[in-house]
């Protein structure tokens, strides 16, 4: 239940690093030239924030914005992307796939879900390291 999980803005420190590390990913994203360069621009403002604690199942989530099926890009069609601030705190890759992992649901929008298209695009990460 949500009234039993508190909010977590996490520290200052706790919220750079996951704008740092959510750049890189975009960064990486912009120079695969998998994507087009309106929905990496358009994802530079989408907020980004921490999950409800404790979050025993869920590393991240895109939760899209009301319009998300009129929107025209990737930044639109997304309200947030939330991801559990345990990775912050870890430095073995997992919260750059996971940030990965949720601009893709950003990018191929709400119907695709985890189809054949999320998996095929999923499956290139690190993009070309």
């Amino acid at each position: 239940m949500l009234r039993d999980r508190k909010r977590v803005i996490g520290t200052l420190e706790e919220r750079i690093k996951l704008h740092q590390a959510a750049g890189d990913v975009l960064q990486r994203m912009s120079t695969s030239g998998l994507f087009s360069e309106e929905d990496i621009v358009s994802l530079q403002t989408a907020i980004l924030g921490f999950l409800r604690e404790p979050e025993p199942r869920l590393l991240g989530i895109c939760s899209y914005s009301r319009d998300h099926r009129k929107a025209t890009n990737a930044g639109e069609r997304t309200w947030r992307i939330l991801v559990k601030r345990s990775m912050i705190h870890d430095n073995d890759g997992e919260l750059e796939a996971t940030l990965y992992h949720e601009f893709l649901h950003a990018i191929l929008g709400h119907d695709e879900g985890h189809g054949q298209a999320f998996q095929n695009h999923e499956a290139l990460w690190p993009l070309g390291r």
